[in-house]
């Protein structure tokens, strides 16, 4: 029960879900654009944003209140944009009874942290004083929410909540040999994911897993041929959602293979691929998959990188999803097509936010490529992106460390810092001190360990935080969580830095952080994605 409950739900951290039934190109109904049953323009949507001020409305006008965790790249978010929010019922009991919230899941990493296993659209009901009434996973069709907002008002769900908060009990140090039998238990772990016919690990999804290529390709450098044949098995299948015109990898597939590509383009994945793809060519010195690497990183190149250098976050698994005037077409039609063909259409949309985390990911990546092939163009590329996220991601105030999430300024005021962007911006710069020996990636990495090991280490309860305090936080988000992908992040950035800088508040802040992560229902809770964990207790090993 354990294993087919969680091959479902950690099936895609950050996918965008699908309704049940079976999946298709047939079956993905088109956003409807603009316009309302009789042709006539759709009245546009008043969304409220997520902050304290709408939990201050709801409390004053005694509303509930919805929020809608949509990704820009998600094509069913459009969907349920375009025929659940715009139905006439729908919109009525929300206008009266609720703030509807929409937030976009990529600008707000403590939310996506907070909600990833419901996918996108994730649908949350709150009280106005932020408890949760109802958590609902995927697209939800018109006749469903209205049920579900129906049901909330009539029985006025979740008023009498306790406000409270339970608090992580005090975590001690993990000896080594109680690491060790963790590690063992976690690498048996993921061997039960392992799918022998299709390559890849879980079903029913395929999904290209990194860190887990990265983990089974790290052991065939020991010498063992399981994990070469595993590792190099899923990177040749996983070519199948790679796109033949324009290089990028989607984020997954259906059907149980590779060949029913969902077409959102996502910088994690692209990073991902080069990395492994480089991986296995300096592994094998196979040609076929260095080719592979640098397909994946010309449309970085092409598409994804901005004219300052830096990396983007996103391209749109649909075109003009977000353009009412043109034409919408799904991927699966618009992806059929070549070259000239899809230009002539347009281009899919781009977040072009240069969010911290990615530009980490994406950084890495073009030196494993550098490593790997000897191709200067590659290191060149990772330290201009390095060099613009350092120029525009520096928090306000001289005795900040740490980067913002995305270019100070824009959108944000900065005040909020997010481990996810530090921890992956920090492991980035010991990637680029790793291929450069030069001072200023080391000094700028001991900068972010400085908030790493500082506002974002609970030295109560172990463990890394998702972000500095937040003091205006209503309900549930006044409570930081501690992800598991980040902190297993941070730890590999420490250990990193610990080896080439030692230090004992280095060495005492990992064996801090091992046993959030370092524990067995964490790791049962993430499912198939827990190759990155391996790695950590790898890297950090002598260090805790």
């Amino acid at each position: 029960m354990k294993r087919a409950l969680w091959l479902l739900i950690s099936a895609l951290a950050t996918a965008c879900s699908v309704p049940a039934g079976p999946a298709g190109p047939a079956r993905n109904p088109a956003p409807a654009a603009a316009e309302g049953p009789s042709g006539a323009p759709r009245a546009p949507l008043a969304w409220e944003t997520l902050g304290p001020a709408t939990f201050a409305r709801a409390r004053a006008e005694q509303r509930f209140v919805l929020i809608d965790g949509s990704a820009e790249w998600c094509h069913w978010c459009h969907v349920m944009e375009a025929t659940t929010y715009h139905d006439p019922e729908v919109r009525r009991l929300l206008d009266a009874r609720f703030v509807a919230v929409k937030v976009d899941v990529d600008t707000r990493p403590d939310f996506e942290e907070r909600y990833s296993a419901w996918g996108w659209p994730a649908t949350v009901l709150m009280t106005a004083e932020g408890r949760e009434i109802g958590k609902y996973k995927g697209y939800l069709a018109p006749d469903k929410m209205l049920q579900i907002l129906e049901d909330v008002v009539a029985s006025g769900a979740g008023a009498k909540q306790d406000a409270g908060a339970a608090q992580d009990a005090a975590v001690r140090p993990l000896g080594e040999p109680e690491i060790a039998a963790i590690e063992a238990w976690t690498a048996r772990e993921l061997d039960e994911y392992w799918d022998p016919n299709a390559g890849g690990w879980g079903r029913p999804q395929k999904v290209p897993l990194a860190w887990d290529n990265a983990w089974e390709l790290a052991r065939a450098r020991e010498g063992d041929t399981t994990a070469r044949q595993r590792a190099l098995l899923a990177l040749d299948r996983q070519r199948g959602i790679v796109d033949p015109v324009w290089g990028g990898i989607c984020q997954y597939s259906t059907d149980g293979d590779w060949s029913h590509p969902h077409f959102e383009k996502l910088m994690a994945y692209q990073a991902g691929a080069i990395d492994n793809y480089a991986s296995a060519y300096g592994l094998t010195r196979d040609p076929a998959w260095l080719a592979t690497a640098r397909q994946v990183r010309g449309f970085v190149d092409g598409f994804m990188t901005s004219p300052e250098g830096g990396f983007y976050a996103t391209m749109d698994a649909d075109l003009n999803a977000h353009d009412a005037t043109r034409p919408f077409m799904t991927g699966h039609a618009y992806y059929a097509k070549g070259d000239a063909e899809r230009r002539a259409l347009g281009l899919p949309r781009v977040d072009t936010h240069e969010y911290g985390r990615e530009n980490g990911l994406a950084i890495a990546a073009y030196v494993t490529l550098y490593e790997a092939s000897g191709d200067a163009s590659a290191l060149a590329v990772a330290r201009r992106a390095a060099a613009r996220v350092l120029a525009t991601h520096a928090p306000e105030g001289q005795d900040r460390h740490g980067i913002t999430h995305g270019v100070r300024g824009e959108e944000e005021p900065g005040t909020i810092l997010y481990l996810a962007d530090n921890a992956a911006f920090g492991f980035a710069l010991m990637r680029l001190y790793d291929a450069t020996h030069e001072p200023q990636y080391l000094e700028a990495a001991r900068s972010v360990a400085a908030l790493v090991t500082g506002d974002l280490l609970d030295r109560q309860g172990g463990g890394f935080f998702s972000s500095t305090p937040d003091p205006a936080a209503v309900g549930v988000f006044a409570t930081r969580r501690k992800p598991f992908e980040d902190g297993v992040m941070a730890l590999r950035f420490l250990a990193r830095l610990a080896r080439v800088a030692p230090s004992d508040a280095l060495r005492a802040a990992i064996a801090e952080g091992i046993p959030a992560v370092a524990n067995r229902q964490a790791i049962e809770q993430r499912g198939r994605m827990i190759g990155d964990l391996l790695l950590a207790l790898e890297e950090t090993r002598g260090l805790r």
